[in-house]
C-alpha cells in the first residue's frame, strides 16, 4: 500500500504524519517543545535546537510505517509568501528533501497555514477544490482568509488580522500571568470550566480588525490586584474573544461558501460553539478540523502529499 509522509516543524510542535492510499491517516506522532516555567515562548534557535533532537525520535516511532513512501508533504514556510520565512521550519524541510533523495520520491511544499487548513480538509475530502474561507487562530497568528484554488495549490488572501496582539498571544500572556504553563490554552480551557460568569472584558473599539492588546492590559492589571479569582480570568478571557469573534465575523460580508476554523485556538470547544453559532445565523456551514489535529501537527501536509499524487500534481 503507497503512503504519504507528512512534516511539520512549526514554532512550537515537531510533528510527523503517516496517510496511506486507502485515503485513511495511518498514523501520527509528534512531540511539543519545552519552554522554561514562566517564559512566553522560544527563540528561534531554540526551536530549532529541538526541532533538530525530536524529528528524529518521532520518525523513529514511526518506522513501522515508513515503508512504500511515494511522496513527502512539509511546511516550509508559515505563509505562501515571499517574505514569510521562519527558521525553524528549515528543520522539515531540509529532513523532507534528504529523505526525499534517498527515497527517490517528489516533495509537495506547503505552508504552515494551508497545512492546517488541509488537516480540516482531511476530514471532508469534498472541499478539496472548492473555493472556502478560513479562519487560522492560533498562538502568532489571527487570520480570516479567502482561499482559491490554481490547480492543485491555493492561493490565500487575508481579509481580516490583528492590528497588536493575537487572540492566542493574549491567553498565552494571560496563562503565564496566572500560572499556567506555556503554551496555555488546554489548561485555560479547563480552568475556565469552573468560572462563575463574574468576570467581564470590555469590548475593544476597533472595527474591521480584532484587537487584543487593550483587554490585555486590563487583565494582567486586574490579576496583580488579586480581586478576582484565577477561573474566573480565564472565563472571562474566553468570553471576550467569543465577543470579539462574534463582532467581526457578523459583520464580515462573507458569500455562501465553506468556512474552516483551525489552528491550536479552534481546539476551544467554548469558541467553536460560538464560530459554529456566529456563522450559522449567517448560513454558513463550519468545518473544524479534529481537536487533535487542530494545534499543530503534520496530517494536513501528509493527506496534502496523498492528493497532490493523487491528482498528478
Amino acid at each position: 500500500m503507497a503512503r504519504f509522509l507528512g512534516i511539520d516543524t512549526s514554532c512550537y510542535t515537531t510533528s510527523a504524519a503517516v496517510y496511506d492510499s486507502s485515503g485513511e491517516p495511518a498514523g501520527e506522532e509528534r512531540i511539543v517543545l519545552s519552554v522554561k516555567e514562566g517564559n512566553r515562548g522560544l527563540s528561534q534557535s531554540q526551536m530549532v535546537f529541538q526541532h533538530t533532537r525530536n524529528l528524529p525520535v518521532i520518525l523513529q516511532k514511526l518506522s513501522p510505517l515508513l515503508q512504500d513512501i511515494k511522496g513527502i508533504g512539509v511546511s516550509s514556510f508559515p505563509r505562501r509568501r515571499a517574505d514569510s520565512y521562519m527558521p525553524a521550519f528549515l528543520v522539515g524541510k531540509g529532513a523532507a528533501f534528504s529523505l526525499a533523495a534517498a527515497l527517490h520520491v517528489p516533495v509537495y511544499e506547503f505552508s504552515h497555514q494551508e497545512n492546517h487548513a488541509l488537516a480540516a480538509i482531511s476530514r471532508h475530502p469534498s472541499l478539496w477544490g472548492k473555493p472556502f474561507y478560513m479562519m487560522h487562530m492560533s498562538g502568532g497568528t489571527m487570520d480570516v482568509l479567502s482561499a482559491l484554488w490554481q490547480g492543485e495549490c491555493m492561493e490565500i488572501t487575508t481579509l481580516m488580522d490583528s492590528k497588536d496582539i493575537t487572540a492566542g498571544q493574549l491567553i498565552d500572556r494571560v496563562g503565564v500571568a496566572l500560572g499556567l504553563h506555556f503554551p496555555c490554552g488546554k489548561e485555560l480551557e479547563k480552568l475556565a470550566l469552573a468560572g462563575h460568569h463574574t468576570y467581564h472584558i470590555p469590548r475593544s473599539a476597533v472595527k474591521g480588525a480584532f484587537s487584543f492588546s487593550g483587554p490585555e492590559t486590563k487583565v494582567q492589571r486586574d490579576i496583580a490586584s488579586g480581586k478576582y479569582a484565577r477561573e474566573d480570568i480565564a472565563e472571562g478571557v474566553l468570553e471576550h474573544i467569543g465577543k470579539a469573534l462574534d463582532k467581526e465575523l457578523s459583520a464580515c460580508p462573507f458569500e455562501n461558501r465553506p468556512f474552516i476554523a483551525v489552528g491550536g485556538v479552534m481546539a476551544n470547544r467554548y469558541l467553536r460553539s460560538r464560530v459554529e453559532d456566529i456563522l450559522g445565523k449567517k448560513g454558513i456551514k463550519v468545518y473544524f478540523a479534529d481537536v487533535e489535529t487542530s494545534s499543530d501537527n503534520a496530517t494536513g501536509n501528509a493527506f496534502g502529499a496523498y492528493m497532490r499524487a493523487a491528482c498528478g500534481g
